[in-house]
């Protein structure tokens, strides 16, 4: 069985949000298309990859948001959905991605979608970017 490198790991558990607008549920999931297996791809190529997941979106209530890095030196453009995770796991592993955050109860959850492991981040509003 695949594992997620231990850096790449690390690295989406030091994550932070920028929502495009409030969204109120009390689960949902942060999901991409960019970069699918973390390979960097170009800034038009995960502007396609990212339109063909919105288009699989069109039953589902979702605003934009921007995940990043703490400074967002790094980011990509995702959704949040009022998704079930298990349907939002097969949905990433469909593009190709290593992990997804989840929230439920304003608890925040990093799961992986190549094996079973998940991280509990702790709450989302100390994750979340205030612009």
């Amino acid at each position: 069985m695949m594992k997620i490198n231990a850096h790449l790991w690390q690295s989406y558990s030091e994550v932070k949000f920028d929502f495009e607008q409030d969204f109120l549920t009390k689960c949902y999931t942060v999901i991409t298309a960019w970069n699918p297996r973390s390979q960097k791809l170009s800034h038009s190529e995960n502007c396609l990859n990212n339109q063909r997941l919105q288009d699989k979106l069109v039953d589902y209530d979702w605003v934009s948001v921007t995940v990043g890095d703490a400074k967002f030196e790094w980011f990509e453009e995702s959704f949040a959905v009022a998704m079930e995770l298990e349907s939002a796991l097969e949905l990433a592993r469909t593009f190709e991605q290593n992990a997804i955050y989840y929230v439920r109860n304003n608890i925040l959850y990093l799961y992986s979608c190549v094996d079973s492991q998940y991280l509990s981040l702790g709450n989302i509003q100390e994750k979340i970017i205030k612009t």
